[in-house]
């Protein structure tokens, strides 16, 4: 925490306190720096072992101690960087990568993070300067929450360390709550607690003199120091290359651990990819009988991709020591608890609870795992990414698009969810929402196709559903056109087609996917890494030429893993993992949902209509018009209210 009005009033009980409320994320140990004679500063923090297990405690410090550190995350390429500031006349004290952080910060200032290959959020205390400096890496892998409340920053990694000073309001933010249940995740700095913000991916903040101003270091498509991309006129055999040789690189860096570390495998070619390139590194450098360990999560019930045969061959044909975790409907809800607990602001993602029970097995056996989250984002393996594309080609300007044509399509929406369940229809219910879109005005197509709007959430259903302080929240505010379309303003400074990939990763990636990985993992104390985000690989992959990288099924990662891969891992079809809660939720977990979301000590009372909450579930519960999406968000809106509104 930091007194911004120079009035000493950080307290190390306090930081002590919320350092408890985050043990799980570092059980080995802690470390704290309230100094007396500048009593306006005090950090903390939890340790989970990885490197340099006996020695890099922390805080960190430099040789004359007049800088503090504490951080959590990794800095791969921290062996290079060590060599290169020991020759700049830097004395690093430890074996570790946390006190390069330091160096480089006093060798570079704020150009340090041109020089950093890792996932991090990071308190840097300079005594000096009086200066305060948080920074979250360049995707935001390592997640760090602000709340500035009565003149006091406070910032942890986890929101429920914030909510343990009594002084920090635990309050709903009503008029940023159509975004959860329109997308099932928040988007930009927005959570659902009031006075409560993310730190922007890529971005430090700078507290110093009373006042504070973020930085921005890194940006999708932007030009950062070092990079290189695809030459004018280079072959697609050397451009598929340079992608295996930069994935290789990564994964050979984010192999470096002084503990056990497995991999989260899939049937697809995100994780074989890391797979095979895990062995033929571990093979090379490892005694003679290692292998690489691989953990796959499925399901009791048969679904229509369930990952557990497909991954199991894939282990087999690169020899890996491998572990299934199959999981009941009644495991599922146990999850489901701990999930909404340790998530902090709710987020609606099935196939995250099933992740957060493989993490439970999983850290039992290792503790880092690496995983293929980021295959899609990189390589443009969405629909969404052509979608996107296209709406932003056809509207350049923004444009208001045809009103009446929009709303002749929205008389259609009520019907939308009846129309799933009917075979002959076949995707209508999928295309009518898009062909709205193509008569909205851009920024509004957008928010609307990457929400699924119409076809989960629906002006309809929001009319019918919201009670009146929260729908007239949703129509005062209409936030999520600002939010939405200050992330498409960022996009858009690009090419369309780079536009398109910006935004899944400004959107998607950085609110949901990112965040649910560190979440379920550092639940259980294990630590989650992903090598398609180092930034070496991921700003080379956004330079290639758009028509070898917006190819379908992630057509440059495929050709460049062919001569590595089996067909099955090649082949395999474009499918999400996916989690059978609509069976789930129809049947087995019914009585469970219908409870909690009608008790009459609801929390959603005071912001649903009751008789159509009743609807809802009616119609769902007999088939007559499935919502599973909405139900799930509505389950999770109850559950972490129950939990963290007290």
């Amino acid at each position: 925490m930091f007194d911004q009005q120079g009035r000493g009033r950080a307290s190390l009980s306090a930081v002590r306190a919320m350092s408890d409320a985050i043990r799980h994320r570092g059980p080995d140990g802690d470390g704290f720096y309230a100094p007396a004679e500048q009593p306006d500063v005090a950090l903390g923090m939890r340790r989970l072992s990885i490197i340099d297990v006996d020695g890099s405690s922390q805080p960190l410090y430099n040789e004359d101690r007049s800088i503090a550190l504490v951080f959590n995350g990794e800095i791969y390429n921290y062996k290079e960087l060590r060599r290169t500031l020991i020759a700049q006349g830097h004395a690093l004290r430890t074996d570790g990568d946390g006190e390069t952080l330091i160096h480089l910060y006093e060798q570079y200032a704020l150009g340090m993070f041109d020089h950093l290959r890792g996932m991090y959020a990071f308190a840097l205390w300079d005594s000096r300067q009086g200066r305060l400096l948080l920074a979250v890496d360049h995707i935001g892998m390592k997640p760090l929450y602000l709340c500035q409340h009565d003149g006091m920053l406070r910032f942890a990694s986890e929101v429920k360390a914030l909510l343990t000073d009594a002084t920090v309001p635990r309050a709903l933010d009503r008029d940023v709550l159509d975004t959860f249940l329109s997308f099932g995740y928040m988007i930009g700095e927005e959570t659902l607690f009031a006075g409560v913000r993310r730190l922007p991916p890529g971005h430090a903040l700078i507290v110093e003199g009373g006042q504070a101003r973020l930085h921005p270091f890194w940006e999708f498509g932007r030009d950062h120091v070092g990079v290189v991309g695809a030459r004018e006129g280079e072959s697609e055999e050397s451009i598929l290359g340079e992608v295996r040789d930069r994935l290789t690189d990564s994964v050979r860096l984010h192999l470096r651990s002084d503990v056990p570390l497995g991999l989260f495998l899939s049937a697809g070619v995100d994780s074989a990819s890391i797979l095979v390139l895990m062995s033929r590194e571990i093979g090379a450098s490892a005694s003679v009988g290692e292998r690489v360990r691989t953990f796959t999560v499925g399901y009791a019930m048969p679904t229509r991709d369930n990952e557990l045969d497909g991954a199991a061959r894939i282990a087999a044909h690169f020899g890996a020591q491998h572990q299934a975790r199959i999981i009941t409907a009644d495991d599922w809800w146990r999850g489901f608890e701990r999930y909404v607990w340790h998530h902090d602001e709710p987020n609606a993602n099935a196939s995250a609870v099933s992740l957060l029970l493989l993490a439970e097995e999983t850290a039992q056996q290792v503790k880092v795992v690496l995983t293929g989250l980021g295959g899609d984002e990189v390589f443009c393996g969405y629909p969404s990414h052509r979608l996107f594309a296209e709406i932003m080609r056809a509207r350049r300007g923004g444009g208001e698009g045809v009103p009446a044509l929009a709303n002749a399509l929205a008389v259609l929406e009520p019907y939308y969810p009846a129309m799933k369940r009917f075979r002959y229809v076949g995707a209508l219910p999928t295309y009518l929402p898009r062909w709205r879109s193509r008569f909205l005005p851009r920024d509004e197509a957008l928010r609307r196709t990457a929400s699924f709007d119409g076809l989960v959430m629906s002006d309809t259903l929001r009319r019918r559903l919201y009670g009146a302080p929260l729908r007239a929240a949703w129509q005062a505010a209409q936030h999520k056109e600002r939010t939405y379309a200050a992330l498409i303003g960022r996009s858009l400074r690009y090419d369309v087609d780079d536009a398109a990939q910006a935004l899944v990763i400004n959107t998607w990636l950085t609110g949901n996917a990112l965040l649910v990985a560190d979440k379920v993992t550092m639940a259980y104390s294990l630590e989650a890494r992903v090598p398609f985000f180092d930034p070496a690989l991921l700003d080379y992959a956004t330079r290639i030429p758009a028509a070898l990288r917006l190819r379908a099924n992630k057509y440059a990662l495929r050709e460049a893993m062919r001569p590595l891969l089996p067909a099955e891992a090649l082949e395999r079809p474009k499918k999400p993992f996916e989690t059978p809660i609509l069976g789930w939720f129809t049947h087995e977990l019914r009585p469970r949902i219908a409870e909690r979301l009608l008790d009459p000590g609801a929390r959603l009372r005071d912001l649903f209509e009751r008789p159509a909450l009743e609807r809802l579930l009616r119609d769902h519960f007999s088939a007559r018009a499935p919502q599973v999406e909405v139900i799930f968000r509505l389950l999770t809106l109850e559950t972490w209210m129950r939990q963290f509104m007290g």
